[in-house]
Parts: structure tokens; sequence; C-alpha cells
């Protein structure tokens, strides 16, 4: 059944140039459009966007090391260009393809956002999804990864989410210090500015 989803949707591949390009697209750089958004949120200063952003990375490295060092090696499961001929539009090293990092990813920031802005989390989940679909239809992973990155996300998050009153002293921490960061930033781009000017 995971090869039968994986064929259904990698076979339009191949067949339209401005398809492909958006796919690939689609597959690589949506999650740095995520990433941005959390920026965002993080350097808006207000307390629920940073606790967004701060769970959101949170959950997302746990859950990233969790499927890189124990679900991975443990499954080592054959990317589909391994075993089958596919229609592979983006260059990828044949590692083990379960879960698939990106998903994870994605996913793990999409569910935090959810958490604390219900209305950008559901843009954020949206753009989850067309991440893992495009891993697909682009050749370099089965559904199934996708799948597996989004329930692995999904559990990391609940998880911290539960236990998040322990993690706050941290949160909070990294607020200061990032509030201390950006004012002593600010006052070196103005001294530089007021050198320049004078």
């Amino acid at each position: 059944m995971n090869y039968n989803l994986f064929q259904l949707i990698n076979q339009l591949a191949g067949y339209w140039d401005g398809i492909d390009d958006v796919m690939e697209i689609f597959a690589q750089d949506i999650v740095w459009i995520m990433l941005t958004i959390l920026a965002v949120l993080w350097f808006s200063g207000k307390e629920q966007n940073q606790k967004a952003t701060f769970y959101a990375c949170l959950s997302a490295g746990t859950a990233l090391m969790i499927g890189a060092f124990i679900i991975s090696p443990a499954v080592n499961h054959p990317r589909p260009f391994v075993g089958h001929m596919v229609h592979q539009l983006i260059p990828h090293v044949a590692d083990p393809s379960f879960p698939s990092d990106h998903s994870t990813l994605a996913f793990a920031l999409a569910f935090n956002v959810m958490l604390y802005n219900r209305k950008l989390g559901k843009l954020m989940f949206l753009l989850a999804v067309l991440t893992g679909f495009a891993r697909v239809y682009v050749g370099v992973h089965y559904p199934a990864d996708i799948l597996g990155g989004c329930v692995l996300s999904s559990i990391v998050s609940i998880v911290i989410f539960l236990v998040r009153q322990h993690i706050e002293p941290l949160r909070r921490f990294c607020t200061r210090l990032s509030g201390t960061i950006t004012v002593t930033i600010q006052k070196l781009v103005s001294n530089l500015l007021s050198t320049f000017r004078a």
C-alpha cells in the first residue's frame, strides 16, 4: 500500500515543468519559510509568540534527534529511488528515509504554533502538508515516511506541552537573553550610524 500510494503521487511528476518546479520548491524550501515566520514571531516581542517559537524549536529539535539517531537507524528503510524506478526531481543521498526529516521539522513547528495561535497554526499545518506531499512527488520519500514524521512530531509536541511548566524557566531565560542581545545590537547599529553621519 505504501508503494502504491507513492506511485500514485510520484507518477504525476515529469509531465509539466511548471508544476515540477513548484513541487521542487515546496519539497526543499517551505521549511525555510516556516522558520522565517517563527523568527518574526520571536522578534515581535509578544510572550505568546515567543512561547510558540521556543516550544516549536524545542519540539522540532527533540523530534529530529529521536528520528535521526534512534528511529531511522533502527528501521533503516531505503528511499524509493534505491529499489524502484521513480521520477526523482531533486538529488538526494541514499540514506534511510523513515521518518522524513523535512516533515518532522515542518509538523513540529506547525503543531506548536497551533497551540498558541490557532489561525497561524492552521496555515503552518497546510505548509507542512504541502512539504510532505512534495517530498513524495519529487521521489525522495514514501507516504509512510511523511506520516511517520507527522506522528513523531505530534507525540513529542504533546509531551513537551504537558511538561512545559518545568521548562518555562529556560524559556524565560532565553527570552531575556534574546532581549539583551537585541538591545545591544540596536545600540551598536545606532552608534555606527551616528559615527558615519558625524
